[in-house]
This record gives C-alpha cells, structure tokens and sequence, in this order.
C-alpha cells in the first residue's frame, strides 16, 4: 500500500514537472510580439552628445579575448596614470562617449578605454548575441590583461552607462571582482529594481515577458539550448538610426548585460569606492531610488544627483563632466 502510494506521488511529480516543461517551451518559442512604433524617449531629436562624432576620433583597435576572438575598442591617451575602462549602455557602441573620453584624457584625468562589447558594433560574429551567459565579464577581464600587458600599471576604474553601468556592478559581483579599484557609474540600469521606471526603462525596452519566463524555468533546470533566442528590442525611432546600432539582445547577451537578479549582493561588492551620477530629468531611471539602494559610507562613495539633465546628458552636460573629473582628481 505504502509503495503504491509512492508511486502514485511520483508519477504526479512527474507528471506536474512534464507540463511545467512544456508549458516553458510554449511560451520560450511563441513569437515575438509587434513592436510598436518607435517614439523618442530619450530625446535623440535634441541631443547631439550622444551621435556619432563627425571631428578626429581615435582609430579602432582590437584585443585578443580568450576564444581568439579580436573586439574592438578606441583608446585614448592621457597623462595621466589612471586607467578607465568605460562600457557603452545598450544598442550603441563606444563612439557615443566620445566626449566623455575626450575631456578626461585632455584634462590629464584618466586614460581611457571604450571597448565595443561583443554582440555590438564591430565586436563578435553575430551582432545582439554571444556564446554563453557571462561572456561579457570574461571579455572585459581580457582587455584588462591586454592593458596590463601593454606596461600601463595606473589603478583602474571600471564604469559605464546606462546598460553599461549594470554590467560593471555585475563584474564587481562576479569572479572577475577583482579587476577594478572604483567604479564610475552613470545612471546604470538594474532590472527588477525600484530605480528601473515602470519596468521598461521608461518605454525604451520591448521585453518579451513570456519569453523569459519560460527561459527562466529551463535554465533552472539546465535546459539552454534555447538561450540564443531574442528576449529584448529597443525602441530608438528610425530617423536617429545610422546603421551601427544593435536593437535587439538574446538572452544570454541581455542577461549578461546587466547585475544578477540578487542585484544587492553585486551592488554590495562595488564597496565604497564609486561615483553614481543620475539626473534628475532621466527617463529610463528613478534618480531617489539610486540614495537609498547604495551606500555612501565614504569619502569616495557618491550618488550626486544632477539638476536639469536627462539619460543622456549625464555623460555629456558639462555639469556630468566636472563631476566626473573631480571624483577621478580625488581618487588616492
């Protein structure tokens, strides 16, 4: 009687995990929904800080990651000794932080990198993917040996906007932990958290919900054969377009672009050495929420909320600038 009964448990068990497989596999495979039509969230129509700059602008180059794939990057030189490596948000690629780049290493600030992450622009075999969830910490931690085998021995400061801030709290978080002394994070987005506007960054993301979910429960139970598929596009209209942008991530690429879903365990381990700068006009991020979510308990631990600008120009207004610089003149 007993067995019986166990047997009956399990073939429920069974039975229930069965359809929870199938049912993930429906909703993993359904299509992708129509994406409305593009509308200018982050205000394209007016901003120039963040194109394509027309003046000089440093070559690319390229740097060996550990499966001999070469990525590109832009370097800009400086006398300075600190070294930043500075990760794009997402869809574009390096060449929109120009500016930013410009003035720190001309003002003797910081040299800087602005790597083309792998998926983007010029980076990887299939542009919005990569290979395996992680990828892209694996790959800034190859740049940073290429660095250091290039003799440059500054400290290094790990930054980025937007999805770009996100994976540097990620890499802070990460077997990589170790890479950078500070981190400068410009209004990072943090999926699931209170900071995110309305969950989709403000009507910048498309996220097919259903989707993830059902990639969610196959990745739980170690089915990733599917994780190529595209989970997310992003809504930037097509009269600001220039053929170089990325608008659409797999999962692995968009899981990797972002802190872990325990988000405060990666924001723990960026420590008490970073400068978090929103402004107060951001469409994508809540810029109260960043105060109470990381810690100012030193000198140069800093959330600095800026008057007056918005996603964007929080790597482009002069008030973002001096903000910048004065943190890195600060930096030990």
């Amino acid at each position: 009687m007993v067995k019986r009964q166990i047997r009956r448990i399990g073939a429920i068990g069974c039975t229930i995990a069965a359809i929870g497989l199938v049912t993930a596999l429906y909703l993993t495979t359904r299509p992708l929904p129509p994406i409305p039509e593009g509308r200018d969230v982050f205000g394209f129509a007016s901003d120039t800080g963040t194109r394509a700059p027309t003046g000089p602008v440093p070559a690319i180059d390229r740097y060996p990651a550990r499966d001999g794939e070469q990525l590109a990057f832009q370097f800009y030189d400086s006398t300075g000794e600190v070294i930043l490596v500075f990760v794009h948000g997402s869809s574009y690629h390096g060449a929109a932080y120009h500016t930013l780049a410009r003035e720190l290493s001309d003002a003797g600030v910081a040299k800087v990198y602005l790597p083309n992450m792998r998926g983007h622009h010029l980076s990887g075999q299939r542009r919005g993917d990569v290979d395996y969830i992680g990828q892209l910490e694996d790959d800034l931690a190859d740049l940073v040996a290429y660095i250091r085998g290039r003799g440059q021995r500054g400290p290094l400061v790990l930054g980025g906007h937007s999805s770009g801030g996100g994976l540097a709290i990620r890499v802070a978080g990460g077997e990589h932990g170790d890479l950078a002394s500070a981190y400068l994070l410009l209004s990072p987005v943090i999926p699931l958290a209170p900071t995110t506007r309305g969950g989709d960054a403000g009507g910048w993301t498309h996220l097919h919900r259903s989707r993830l979910f059902g990639l969610l429960v196959l990745n739980a139970v170690g089915i990733t054969g599917l994780n190529g598929l595209p989970i997310i596009q992003f809504n930037k209209p097509e009269a600001f377009r220039d053929g170089t942008e990325t608008l659409g991530y797999s999962y692995r690429l968009n899981t990797s672009f972002h802190p872990r879903y325990d988000y405060a365990a990666d924001i723990e381990a960026v420590g008490d050495r970073f400068l978090l700068l929103v402004g107060d006009d951001d469409q994508a991020n809540d810029p109260v929420a960043y105060e109470a979510m990381f810690p100012q308990s030193g000198a140069e631990a800093r959330v600095i909320r800026l008057p007056g600008v918005d996603h964007l120009g929080v790597f482009s207004a002069p008030s973002a600038l001096s903000a910048v610089q004065d943190w890195f003149r600060a930096l030990p």
